[in-house]
């Protein structure tokens, strides 16, 4: 169903964790991370109680409340490290775990939160230093910091010896803890001198893979608009370095663009010690030959300049005019393919806040229409007024379906302010704290080889606070309730025959009338299909020279429906082998899939690469021909 805020939830949890800086001047950092959890969220990989060591972001060690054990993350700490320290490590994390457990219970208590919600308390902590020409390492900060629910509630300030209460729920504790000058001193000289010593001897024993650098594997390329053939999407990818402080910039006549005017995926760690960056600007295509694209690493002797030069096609990393760029990924190669099933769908999705957050882009309610995930229309209760987000929508549509529109939308973030506040209290969750209430209902149809539009599912179903709460089976023409507190509503609406047998109508006749409508309005530029750009490459791995990662890269399709599959010896490797990133949309009506998994070196001629799509006469098909790849 709908999971805006569970993925709100996962955010929350890493919030206060920050991020350490891109290491410049020769930087190594060392941090211990601590996350508890108030209750059992019973997802796989999500446990009560984490802790994780981390030198220079590498994870050096990790702890959680399943296992109850420390273990090594690092095979030169499996190596040095002798037995009694993981034992030692194990009872310390052990022992932190039940402390984590009785303080969240404290917090809860004395800021009145519910229990029955879900509570996060986190603790960092740890030091940076700097290597100078010597090799000598000088203490450069210590960080000491908690949060809760993710905010930041305390921290340490290490040169006055102090804590500092960053919410006022804080105070009791800081008094507390300062009220305890030997702890407090304790920790000042743990920072400067004890993390600083570990931190140290970490370096030393892992030398050889620390101190490894990687440079990045350089791509350049671009994307036609699929609503304006006049611009271009490119994008300039750095994938595979470290350490991770790289500099790339998109330039026009040799001039930076200003950071407002690009998107950047920021630096991101790719799991195995090494970085991935992506930066994309929208240009003019008239005016591709101006711009370059800038990419310095300190593995590089000179920094990489790419340039379009003229090609005409969406060029792949392989091209000539690539500018400095010794890394390659090549086109796939055809070979059969078959007809994907082609569906249309209309949804309205409304999301509702309990307590405004006061934060840029969130509003206490919003809603939205979506035709086959391309945002139709939009509302907010800041603007209050229901507009067009496609041309052809503000051209086809009178300006009364836009004033009903608008008076419609006020209507339902009235009814869901008055239905947020009867959940809270029949959960009697407290009102401080924020909930959220969504609904999203439309209908999916299939489209024909004649072009009719045949209908398959509707859908009504409403959340709360992340989880699904209320559905209706259109089948039956009734609700089902999700969870007990949605009985009394299921109950509620089930008396009303007449507004079930509506919703059931609506869903397989009205919202199929105005889907078939907006395609017919909209299908010069619905009915445009985009092929996918299809890119194959891999890496070595930065700790085992035997092993590869190989992935799969296919951007810029449309519609979203796309089959790629990584095959050895022409098999289709099993789904929980394989790494996949989803199909994500792109933003601009186009859409995107990563696939990787990691291979032995010798067995790389066995592998391929398949990519189906209705855009495609013919499916993308290679063999990873690695002498072409170097």
């Amino acid at each position: 169903m709908m999971m805006i805020m569970k993925t709100v939830c996962v955010v929350c949890v890493f919030l206060t964790l920050g991020c350490v800086g891109p290491a410049s001047g020769g930087e190594h950092s060392l941090f211990y991370t601590y996350t508890a959890l108030s209750k059992p969220l019973n997802l796989p990989g999500i446990y009560d109680f984490i802790a994780m060591g981390l030198l220079d972001d590498r994870e050096l060690d990790f702890y959680d409340s399943q296992t109850q054990t420390k273990v090594p993350k690092q095979k030169w700490m499996r190596e040095t490290m002798p037995e009694d320290y993981w034992e030692k490590g194990t009872q310390s994390r052990r022992s932190k775990e039940q402390w984590f457990k009785v303080n969240v219970e404290i917090l809860i208590d004395r800021m009145r939160h519910n229990k029955t919600d879900l509570h996060v308390l986190q603790w960092r902590h740890g030091c940076v230093v700097e290597e100078g020409s010597d090799g000598r390492l000088t203490f450069v900060r210590g960080v000491d910091e908690y949060g809760y629910d993710g905010d930041d509630f305390l921290s340490f300030d290490e040169v006055n010896s102090r804590w500092i209460a960053l919410v006022p729920a804080a105070e009791p504790t800081k008094r507390k803890w300062d009220d305890v000058a030997i702890l407090n001193q304790y920790t000042k000289v743990y920072l400067e001198k004890e993390c600083v010593d570990w931190l140290t001897k970490f370096i030393d024993y892992g030398k050889e893979e620390l101190r490894k650098q990687s440079p990045p594997e350089a791509y350049i390329f671009f994307k036609k608009s699929v609503t304006d053939p006049s611009k271009l999407t490119l994008t300039c990818m750095a994938t595979g370095f470290y350490p991770k402080d790289v500099e790339m910039n998109i330039r026009k006549l040799r001039t930076t663009l200003p950071e407002h005017l690009v998107t950047s995926s920021g630096i991101r760690p790719s799991g195995d010690g090494i970085y991935q960056l992506r930066k994309s600007v929208e240009i003019i295509d008239k005016d591709k030959d101006l711009y370059d694209c800038y990419v310095s690493h300190s593995t590089f002797k000179e920094p990489i300049i790419a340039q379009l030069k003229n090609t005409q096609h969406t060029p792949h990393p392989s091209d000539p005019g690539l500018g400095g760029t010794s890394e390659r990924s090549w086109p796939l190669l055809s070979g059969i393919t078959k007809k994907l099933k082609s569906e249309h769908s209309l949804f309205y999705t409304y999301t509702a806040l309990s307590k405004p957050l006061n934060l840029p882009g969130i509003y206490d309610f919003i809603a939205m229409g979506l035709l086959d995930d391309r945002e139709l229309d939009y509302y907010d209760s800041q603007t209050q007024t229901k507009v067009p987000k496609q041309n052809w929508m503000r051209e086809k549509m009178p300006a009364d379906y836009w004033e009903k529109g608008t008076q419609s939308r006020r209507s339902k973030e009235q009814w869901f302010k008055v239905n947020m506040d009867i959940l809270i209290d029949r959960m009697r969750h407290n009102k401080t704290d924020l909930h959220v209430l969504q609904w999203r209902h439309g209908c999916v149809v299939e489209e024909g080889s004649d072009g009719r539009l045949t209908f398959v599912r509707g859908v009504d179903e409403y959340g709360y606070d992340g989880d699904d709460f209320l559905s209706f089976d259109e089948v039956n023409s009734r609700w089902i309730a999700l969870v007990p507190a949605a009985e009394p509503t299921k109950k509620k609406w089930d008396d009303v025959a007449i507004l079930n047998q509506y919703t059931k109508g609506y869903l397989e006749k009205e919202c199929v009338d105005w889907l078939t409508m907006f395609i017919e309005y909209g299908k010069e530029e619905l009915r445009k299909q985009s092929p996918p750009e299809a890119y194959i490459f891999f890496k070595k791995s930065v700790t085992d020279p035997s092993k590869l990662t190989l992935t799969c890269m296919a951007t810029g399709f449309y519609p979203k429906d796309v089959e790629m599959n990584i095959r050895k010896l022409r098999t289709t490797l099993p789904e929980h082998l394989v790494t996949s990133s989803g199909i994500r949309p792109s933003g601009d009506g186009i859409y995107q899939l990563r696939k990787s998994v990691e291979i032995i070196d010798k067995d790389k001629d066995l592998y391929d690469c398949y990519v189906s799509h209705n855009a495609l006469q013919t499916p993308i098909l290679t063999p990873t021909d690695v002498s072409r790849v170097f």
